[in-house]
């Protein structure tokens, strides 16, 4: 019959429905509860209260920079844009600064996508630049340019 006892008290032991809370009976003196802990230390932020989530954003900043990268980058593919790539990239570039200081502030997050932006711009700055040199040089170059005109025309009739 001992053993029926042993398990029966092993069952209350572990019953969370327990009035004292962790189920333990202390029949020989020595206490085998487990340490309780805080509720509150258990919450997580998918089960707090509204009032307690502290919602974290994205900077503004940060996804202007990221978007103006990637305008740039598609401005720079067309030479004849060149000079549009070069301007977008200048403020990618500004914004993507600007992204990265304001992801450090509290419930900001984003500095990636502001260093996305920031390599982007930069690229499509450099890229702009030399688009717009070989079309300057290209257009000042009559070697370059005859042919060019005589493929464009032949293309057009």
């Amino acid at each position: 019959m001992t053993h029926s006892h042993d398990s029966h008290d092993v069952e209350h032991r572990n019953d969370p429905r327990r009035p004292d809370g962790n189920g333990a009976e202390e029949h020989s003196g020595a206490s085998r509860a487990e340490p309780r802990q805080d509720p509150a230390a258990e919450t997580s932020w998918t089960t707090g209260s509204p009032g307690s989530v502290q919602q974290v954003t994205n900077s503004p900043m940060a996804v202007t920079a990221l978007v103006l990268g990637l305008l740039a980058l598609f401005c720079v593919l067309p030479a004849v844009l060149a000079p549009l790539a070069i301007l977008l990239g200048i403020v990618a570039i500004v914004f993507g600064i600007l992204g990265r200081k304001q992801a450090g502030q509290p419930h900001r997050t984003g500095k990636g996508l502001a260093t996305a932006g920031l390599v982007m711009g930069t690229i499509a700055l450099v890229l702009g630049i030399l688009a717009g040199i070989a079309l300057t040089l290209g257009a000042m170059n009559p070697d370059i340019i005859g042919p060019v005109q005589q493929q464009f025309g032949e293309m057009m009739t």
